[in-house]
């Protein structure tokens, strides 16, 4: 009976944190600077992997909604990150972002060419609409991006290094004695 109940708890406990972490995984804020990122893309291709094919453009239409909301959600972490000057998550978190359009673009490409096995072509329109909004979104995106610039580090200022004025004035004082 012991062996039973602690199967038991564990297997909650276990459901429990995996359904917990597909949660946080399966969030559309979710980005790629997330350790949980990769959970959501394995959900994500399982679910793309077993869609019907006259599904899978709907699918593709909801993933390329979930990378515009992670393109929104990085834009605001790169403004808040160049009101901080913290330049290192800045580069890393452009990266992110150039990363996440690129991504985006492909999935409009697949999600366009797989929106031709929709036979409803109500539907079929529907979709394609809901791409192609998503599409100038991704669009739009890219033209903000274009009028900034590229953050760089400041310069660092020269100044002398006090150990070697200490050096010269300990070989000076010792060849005066």
């Amino acid at each position: 009976m012991n062996k039973t109940v602690r199967s038991i708890v564990i297997t909650l406990l276990s459901l429990t944190f995996l359904t917990g972490t597909g949660i946080v995984a399966a969030s559309p804020a979710t980005t790629n600077l997330s350790p949980l990122y990769p959970i959501k893309k394995a959900i994500e291709a399982a679910t793309l992997a077993f869609a019907a094919p006259e599904n899978k453009a709907a699918v593709q239409a909801t993933l390329l909604e979930n990378r515009i909301t992670e393109i929104e959600a990085l834009k605001l972490q790169i403004a808040e990150l160049e009101k901080t000057q913290q330049l290192e998550k800045l580069k890393k978190t452009q990266e992110a972002s150039d990363a996440t359009k690129v991504t985006a673009k492909e999935i409009v490409v697949r999600a366009n060419a797989n929106a031709q096995n929709i036979a409803d072509e109500s539907e079929k329109k529907e979709v394609l609409d809901k791409i192609t909004t998503s599409s100038q979104k991704i669009d739009d995106e890219d033209e903000v991006g274009e009028d900034v610039e590229d953050v760089e580090a400041p310069e660092p200022k020269e100044t002398p290094e006090p150990k070697e004025q200490e050096e010269s004035s300990e070989n000076k004082e010792s060849g005066e004695n």
